[in-house]
């Protein structure tokens, strides 16, 4: 396989295969790369075999190029006089071919490896990149360049500017957030302690009611070992067992009405905690308490449009009942 350059590889480690004269030294075509040159393009700067010579003198872009043949073909690459030629790119699609064409006609950059461009419009680049440094796209590109970099320097300024607004906004609705939560910590205290007191007090009327039966139903007991303990000493009388019978008769019907007053009385009122409906919902929904609406609106920082978010905090009105069943 030939060199890029055209030139035949030389084994001999001991000689420099770029002496000029050398009859050893063969130069290759280098768009085929594997035939013989028999010419050398002084534009192009590149061997040509004898079909790429032919095809070089009828391409318009090229027909023009100065062609040395026979003896004139130089053993080996000369110094390029055209510094502009210097700088050539290797081509993507063809590696072992440089960039030295501009297709017009696709607007694009190839190499005269690049078939798909061979019956575009193309020029050679060293041609029409003299002057393209004082022409009119070079100077629109550079004002390009200028004008983004000072739109750079502005969104940055206006990035900065967004991140202040967003670290002071998020500050503020937090804090929002944290009143607002203490608020109905505070409520929900105060609701605590009210419904506590009506639960103590409801749990003291019964307590009360309770322990003044227990003392009834002590005295009661008192009067019923009474009756008991008469009736008890009279039963070795016959007479006197009459008569304390029917006397305690009548203290017994008491006692019995007593009892049933008591058995009447002994209840107490109920009561349940009925939480408030929308208190579970709110506890069953992941909006509960508070939501984050994110409001689009649009912020103008220079020339740039930035999206902002504002946060509304939705109240949720916290009621809470008991419900006494009596």
């Amino acid at each position: 396989m030939a060199e890029v350059d055209g030139r035949k590889p030389d084994t001999r480690e001991d000689e420099d295969p770029e002496t000029p004269g050398d009859p050893d030294v063969v130069m290759y075509c280098g768009p085929c790369g594997n035939l013989e040159a028999s010419s050398f393009c002084k534009d192009c700067h590149e061997y040509l075999c004898p079909g790429c010579t032919r095809c070089h003198k009828r391409l318009g872009v090229t027909k023009h190029h100065t062609l040395l043949e026979g003896a004139q073909i130089p053993p080996s690459h000369p110094t390029m006089e055209n510094s502009a030629t210097e700088n050539f790119t290797k081509c993507a699609d063809h590696p072992q071919e440089e960039v030295k064409l501009f297709c017009s006609t696709h607007n694009v950059l190839c190499c005269v490896a690049c078939m798909v461009h061979v019956t575009c419009t193309k020029d050679y680049i060293p041609d029409i990149a003299k002057e393209f440094k004082t022409g009119p796209e070079y100077t629109e590109l550079l004002s390009d360049i200028h004008d983004l970099d000072v739109t750079g320097v502005q969104c940055q300024a206006d990035i900065d500017r967004c991140l202040q607004e967003v670290d002071t906004m998020s500050f503020h609705e937090i804090d929002k957030l944290k009143k607002y939560k203490a608020a109905i910590i505070e409520y929900l205290e105060k609701r605590e302690k009210e419904l506590i007191a009506d639960v103590q007090r409801l749990r003291d009327r019964d307590t009360s009611l309770l322990h003044e039966l227990q003392g009834r139903l002590r005295t009661w007991q008192s009067d019923l070992n009474n009756v008991k303990t008469q009736l008890q000493s009279h039963e070795n009388s016959s007479n006197q067992l009459f008569i304390a019978t029917k006397r305690m008769r009548k203290l017994v019907r008491e006692l019995q009405t007593v009892l049933q007053d008591m058995q009447q009385q002994t209840k107490y009122q109920r009561y349940t905690l009925l939480n408030d409906p929308r208190m579970e919902k709110m506890l069953l929904d992941n909006t509960g308490f508070a939501t984050v609406d994110e409001l689009f609106g649009t912020f103008f920082w220079q020339s740039h449009t930035i999206k902002s978010y504002n946060i509304r905090m939705r109240t949720v009105d916290l009621q809470t009942r008991t419900n006494v069943v009596r």
